[in-house]
């Protein structure tokens, strides 16, 4: 499922901040081969969410580690994650491959 994901690569999603843990967004697509979904997150996760049809990046852990709905780990911040702590509630963030 990544691969068909990556296909929209660089992509652009304007962002919400929320409960000082996650940053989400909706997509314009849908990816057809889903697998792998889990109700919990590591600080660094980059993921999709089918039934919220966004992606989401995770930075902090908070009282709330279980979610309320299955995400999908697609790839990982490797930066320091400190940045998403001072950042406005609205976001454009921009998605890449690492180089």
């Amino acid at each position: 499922m990544w691969r068909e994901i990556k296909a929209y690569f660089p992509l652009t999603i304007s962002m919400l901040g929320y409960s000082g843990r996650e940053y989400y967004g909706g997509v314009d697509f849908y990816p057809e081969n889903l697998e792998g979904g889990q109700k919990n997150f590591d600080n660094g996760d980059i993921t999709y969410c089918e039934a919220h049809h966004n992606m989401a990046i995770f930075y902090a852990q908070t009282d709330r580690p279980n979610l309320s709905v299955d995400v999908i780990p697609i790839g990982r911040v490797t930066s320091d994650l400190a940045v998403f702590e001072n950042l406005d509630s609205r976001e454009e963030i921009t998605f890449s491959l690492a180089q």
